[in-house]
């Protein structure tokens, strides 16, 4: 059974299934892996501190996979913000024809991206805002529900209702995120009208992920459903993470009422950067992982978890047949 749809087609990938990007292990070693085995790897740009670096990274990618990747830009508050435009020019350049977007709708972006003849695909949090994207000329959303990792905004609506609410009201292609990490998923995600799903956490938890192998093992052998925290609530900048030691003092710093000085320290980037430096303790970083960690459970390889998936979709969407 070949599942092909507007996401394959328009993307020109033989599975609809996009890898979510993640900042710090986003890299030309992950986005490669999945664009082999089939699905659309994603670099994070945000990892890349100048443009040039950018360039470097998007050229490596292109030794490892002659498959179409994409480079996400992301517009989300920052500590450390970068140049947009020069991160997009360098894209142009490199011949990267597919841009993702998220944070905000990329509305002093879109002219340029269209006139390099990019595909944008905007990522958001709600109905309202995937309408807004649709009308400054992006091509596709990805719907985030509140089971994501990250960034999952104030609405706190599921994928179960949010899906179906975006394919009804839009008129491009909606792609289901939050909570996607196996055929199941996958397939439930299909039935609702998605035309692809946006894997974030699952691809996390594969071997050609940069983080550290320690790290991984100890979220499949400990971590559950339960085990996330959504935090920076009280400074309007919702994010869910792993409810890691780190995560409990920030727990605490919100319950104590203090400003987000306080907090910022625990949640910076470079926190997060060390589980790609060698960092193998969980408890020392802050990490954004969604709620279907409670579902993986093993570390495989990109291509045998796409295989796997696929199969399972297959025989999902095959069972009433």
């Amino acid at each position: 059974m070949q599942i092909k749809t507007k996401v394959t087609e328009m993307l020109g990938i033989e599975y609809p299934i996009i890898q979510g990007c993640m900042q710090w292990f986003a890299t030309a070693d992950l986005a490669s892996a999945v664009s082999n085995a089939g699905g659309l790897g994603v670099i994070s740009s945000a990892s890349f501190a100048s443009a040039e670096d950018l360039r470097t990274e998007i050229k490596r990618c292109k030794t490892l996979t002659s498959k179409p990747f994409a480079v996400n830009i992301s517009l989300f508050p920052s500590l450390n913000a970068v140049g947009y435009h020069e991160h997009i020019k360098v894209c142009a350049e490199e011949g990267v024809k597919i841009m993702e977007t998220a944070g905000r709708a990329p509305t002093e972006y879109i002219e340029e991206m269209k006139a390099a003849g990019m595909t944008v695909i905007h990522k958001c949090v709600a109905v309202k805002h995937a309408l807004k994207a649709q009308s400054i000329g992006c091509d596709m959303v990805v719907i985030d529900g509140y089971e994501a990792a990250g960034h999952i905004g104030a609405f706190n609506t599921g994928t179960m209702v949010l899906t179906p609410s975006a394919v009804d009201a839009l008129s491009i292609p909606v792609i289901t995120a939050g909570g996607v990490c196996d055929g199941r998923s996958m397939a439930a995600a299909l039935m609702l009208g998605a035309e692809g799903v946006y894997v974030g956490t699952r691809f996390f938890m594969t071997e050609e992920c940069p983080a550290s192998s320690e790290v991984k093992q100890t979220l499949a052998d400990k971590y559950g459903e339960l085990d996330t925290y959504i935090g920076l609530h009280p400074y309007k900048n919702d994010t869910r993470f792993v409810l890691n030691g780190l995560m409990k003092d920030v727990v605490a710093l919100e319950a104590a009422g203090e400003p987000f000085e306080k907090v910022a320290p625990y949640v910076a980037g470079y926190r997060t950067r060390k589980f790609t430096q060698g960092g193998t303790d969980l408890d020392e970083g802050s990490l954004c992982i969604g709620e279907d960690i409670g579902l993986i459970k093993d570390v495989p390889t990109v291509k045998e978890l796409i295989e796997r998936m696929m199969d399972q979709c297959r025989s999902q969407l095959n069972r009433f047949n």
